[in-house]
């Protein structure tokens, strides 16, 4: 089983979705324990919420041959007076009507289970409620650094790190969190790429930017850890140049500067994109760009962007962050504003030879190694419980 804080037909998938469908391909029996729905979300009907609530309804749903369930809740946590409580946050599944076990039952689905991979920090109590042989918790960001969500959130993360069997961290810095909680079996596993990335190139899409420039091209969700300054400066200095933005915007801040840029010619954003499609922009694309701040929220971050750009054969710029500096792979460091421009202008002037260089690198990072990485590490676990 996974515990999730996303649905499972997110159309940007996260590393647990690659994970899932990989088990599910080796012929696991997989079971996604989405986000639970609560009265609480009665007051928020946006798109998200409506499909929880429609598969709550449905008593489940097979979305890709994965059971996806999704529980009724009276108490959620959130970034709420008194539904911040840690209290809340550690007991999330304990105010399961009916109990969690029960509406599972209901549900026709399992009750015990060889793995339950935790992701979302409100998998702690599910721990207790539901039979398991291995239990881990895939560390993959500091969630106490995102504005949005309960700031003792770390207190939560920290309390699932320990209870667990085994951790998978997706960055050093997080390794180095996790071993200040416990030393033994903490593995480093960084993000990974889809092997449709590996694709041959295809044709181009309807609404790619066909302008005769050069494109550089983010991709994925521009939120708080987005640097709006650096692109406005880019802009406005690299007219040569186009940029294009594909992914979703959350952070509100965000917004009226993407209105005033979408009025300069030689910036289009396109919004979400399905995940299939996203190959086919980068393909087409020259330069992949990783316009971040450098912070604790970032220095924890592994970006699955910078394998998903190598794989289409793109140069990559990005800001120092930790885990892209210490991996030694190719990539392009920028420290200020002024060099980000330099940057932009040497990685056009990559060869064929280059190219397939990153894409080679790209190769050795792929999901399904990581997922053989894993399979290892609980083969390992089981056996030495025999």
């Amino acid at each position: 089983m996974f515990s999730e804080s996303h649905n499972l037909d997110r159309p940007d998938p996260v590393g647990s979705h690659q994970y899932i469908n990989l088990f599910n391909e080796a012929g696991h029996d997989c079971t996604w324990l989405g986000p639970a729905i609560s009265p609480f979300h009665l007051f928020k009907p946006d798109q998200s919420n409506r499909k929880r609530y429609q598969v709550w309804r449905k008593k489940g749903q097979i979305y890709d041959g994965i059971k996806w369930f999704v529980p009724f809740t009276l108490l959620f946590y959130y970034n709420l007076p008194l539904l911040n409580s840690l209290y809340i946050g550690r007991n999330q599944f304990r105010f399961a009507y009916p109990a969690l076990i029960k509406q599972l039952k209901t549900y026709g689905g399992e009750t015990s289970f060889d793995l339950l991979w935790c992701s979302g920090p409100v998998s702690y109590s599910i721990l207790d409620l539901l039979p398991h042989r291995l239990s881990c918790y895939r560390l993959a960001d500091r969630l106490d650094q995102f504005s949005r969500i309960p700031a003792n959130v770390a207190d939560l993360q920290k309390d699932l790190i320990a209870k667990v069997d085994f951790v998978i961290v997706t960055s050093r810095a997080l390794m180095d969190w996790a071993k200040d909680i416990r030393q033994d079996d903490v593995f480093y596993l960084p993000n990974g790429v889809n092997r449709v990335f590996f694709e041959e190139k295809k044709e181009k899409p309807v609404d790619f930017p066909d302008d005769g420039r050069p494109v550089a091209v983010f991709a994925g969700t521009l939120d708080s850890r987005f640097d709006p300054d650096l692109l406005v400066n880019a802009v406005m200095n690299r007219k040569e140049v186009h940029f294009l933005l594909i992914g979703p915007v959350t952070h509100r801040p965000l917004k009226p500067v993407l209105r005033e840029l979408q009025e300069k010619d030689n910036l289009t954003y396109l919004g979400l994109k399905n995940y299939e499609e996203l190959p086919g922009y980068l393909k087409w694309s020259d330069i992949g760009l990783i316009p971040f701040y450098v912070n604790k929220l970032t220095e924890a971050v592994n970006p699955i962007k910078y394998y998903e750009y190598l794989a289409c054969g793109l140069p990559v710029i990005a800001p120092p962050m930790r885990d892209l500096v210490e991996m030694k792979g190719p990539i392009s460091i920028y420290h200020s504003s002024d060099q980000f421009l330099d940057l932009l202008d040497s990685s056009l002037q990559v060869d064929q030879v280059e190219k397939k260089h990153y894409v080679k690198f790209a190769s050795e990072h792929t999901w399904d190694k990581r997922y053989r990485d894993i399979v290892k590490i609980i083969n390992e676990k089981l056996k030495s419980r025999q």
